[in-house]
């Protein structure tokens, strides 16, 4: 600490980085949301040394800026925020989506608009927001009033040069395609499943201008009104309540903006908000014709095709489809499993809403939700269950160990025949699901055969732990080992009695296998009056001692 004649006592150099680097390490550990707070704490510590709080707040500063360095494209794409979504799936759809604004497509606009619309603005803005930055958040520097002012400026060159860009043909060509460029570069950071994306549409450019053209004006009224709309519902009544609401804002909106401005409202459900259910609804009880083109009919159908080509691209990566090594193990990470169960909930969502619409019934658009899901039953039916029966077959054949890619294995068997059940439930249930259920709990009837087949010398504690793993791959279709395993089974009543002489606490599964083959055993022992078997009397009569000592 340094001290002077005239009363500083600001931390000298090496104070000041040690107090960095703790101020950095406590930071890093926190949610962005509490490092707010945490600056919002500081600043009322009136009680501690001026110069040290000062100093502890504009570290905390630097460490949220420190990230945040396109501070005026930051700014500029404000005024598209509430509509802005960050979705690489629908990517995949290949067809042009009514309604999607991609972050990484107006980012593109960025580019485009500040070096062709406002290039010295935009270094001008930069410079003053950095400036601004370096005493204040950038959050809170973006809702300055200078910030404010600086944002209108940008906007209005943008409408301008694109008022004038939309009148020649040509010049709209080359827009497209320098924002089209812009796709593979920022989607390659997104997704790693995406081989090719779309190129922008004319549809895409002219919701931007028309977001920019009223940004100021009648786009706030939508904006505001889309906040009343949550990202799901509680309920079937809520979603009806939900779909009246977004009706009537709908049309008030229309009167007060117009179509285009009103119908980005449903059309931000959608996509924004990806309340499928709402949207459902609201096409049905809207009265649209889906045959003419509406608008949140192709916006909703869009959505289907892209999360299901989706789901089919990431099930090719993870499970390495194209060049995979037969027998060798499958290894998802935490984050791909994630990713294709978040696509399945998504997907199962999207069901409900294509029925709920009405769009199914409907002989002019139930085929592009047809053709989406044969062209992902053709290789989930094929190629992905092929991999999941030959992984299962070794699984359930490991008698020693389990084999590395067990707990894996059984989650694919669970994601497919959860494709299986959506596929029943919307009408597109093929043979193919079914027969490879069929002979899959065939090859695991085969092997608790096997299993049940040991010598005297065999460790039984080996056996039973070989019999779990197979049952954890039945349990997925609702079956357990029991069933496959005969009442009369020496072996049966050998490895039971161990297992229930050894005490201590039994597994879930393992006391369910156990209850219903003692169950089996009393049901065979109750058929005859003369004769009863010693060793399954010997097996009840060891199991009720054990339950009455549990």
């Amino acid at each position: 600490m340094t001290d002077d004649p005239s009363g500083d006592t600001r931390p000298d150099e090496p104070h000041q980085d040690e107090l960095r680097r703790k101020i950095d390490a406590l930071v890093t550990r926190l949610p962005a949301s509490l490092v707010y707070s945490l600056l919002s704490e500081i600043e009322g510590m009136d009680s501690e040394p001026a110069d040290r709080v000062q100093l502890v707040r504009q570290y905390v500063i630097e460490y949220l800026n420190r990230q945040r360095t396109n501070r005026a494209r930051r700014l500029f794409t404000n005024l598209f925020e509430a509509f802005l979504i960050d979705d690489d799936v629908l990517y995949h759809a290949g067809v042009a989506i009514p309604g999607m604004l991609q972050r990484v497509d107006v980012g593109a606009l960025w580019e485009a608009m500040s070096r062709d619309a406002f290039p010295l603005l935009a270094v001008e803005a930069q410079e003053m927001l950095d400036e601004m930055a370096r005493g204040d958040v950038i959050d809170r520097v973006l809702r300055s009033p200078v910030a404010m002012v600086m944002k209108e400026r940008m906007r209005v060159a943008a409408v301008r040069h694109l008022d004038t860009v939309l009148t020649n043909k040509k010049a709209v060509d080359e827009l497209l395609a320098g924002l089209s460029r812009n796709r593979p570069r920022r989607t390659r950071l997104m997704s790693g499943f995406l081989e090719k994306t779309p190129t922008i549409d004319i549809g895409t450019l002219r919701l931007m201008h028309l977001i920019l053209t009223n940004a100021e004006g009648a786009v706030k009224p939508v904006a505001d009104r889309l906040e009343d709309f949550p990202a799901s519902c509680a309920d079937e009544a809520e979603a009806n309540r939900m779909a009246d609401r977004l009706l009537d804002a709908t049309d008030q909106l229309r009167d007060r903006c117009g179509d285009d401005l009103a119908n980005l409202l449903p059309l931000s459900v959608v996509t924004t908000k990806r309340n499928y259910a709402v949207a459902a609804l609201y096409i049905r009880q809207s009265g649209v014709d889906p045959g003419r083109g509406d608008a949140v009919t192709a916006a909703l159908t869009g959505h289907f095709i892209g999360v299901t080509r989706a789901l089919t691209a990431a099930l090719s990566v993870v499970l390495k489809l194209n060049d995979r090594v037969p027998g060798s193990a499958i290894r998802p990470s935490a984050k791909e499993k994630a990713r294709l169960e978040a696509l399945m909930q998504r997907l199962d969502q999207l069901v409900h809403a294509a029925t709920s619409a009405g769009l199914m019934e409907d002989r002019r658009s139930e085929p592009a939700f047809r053709n989406a899901w044969t062209q992902a039953a053709k290789i989930i039916g094929s190629r992905v269950t092929t991999v999941a029966l030959e992984r299962s077959a070794q699984a359930a054949a490991a008698r020693r160990q389990p084999v590395i890619d067990h707990a894996d294995i059984v989650w694919l068997n669970r994601l497919l025949w959860r494709w299986q059940a959506m596929s029943r439930e919307f009408g597109f249930e093929t043979y193919d699901l079914v027969k490879w259920r069929e002979t899959l709990l065939e090859e695991l009837r085969a092997n608790v055969e096997k299993a049940m087949k040991f010598e005297e010398t065999d460790p039984l504690d080996e056996r039973m732990e070989h019999l779990l793993r197979v049952n954890a791959l039945a349990g997925v279709f609702g079956q357990r080992v029991s069933g496959w395993i005969p009442t009369f089974s020496q072996n049966m009543t050998r490895l039971l009695s161990h297992r229930l002489e050894r005490g201590g606490t039994l597994g879930t599964d393992e006391q369910a296998i156990i209850d219903d083959l003692v169950a089996t055993a009393r049901t065979e022992v109750g058929k005859s009056r003369y004769w009863k078997s010693n060793e399954l009397m010997d097996l009840i009569e060891l199991s009720d001692r054990t339950r009455q000592v549990g």
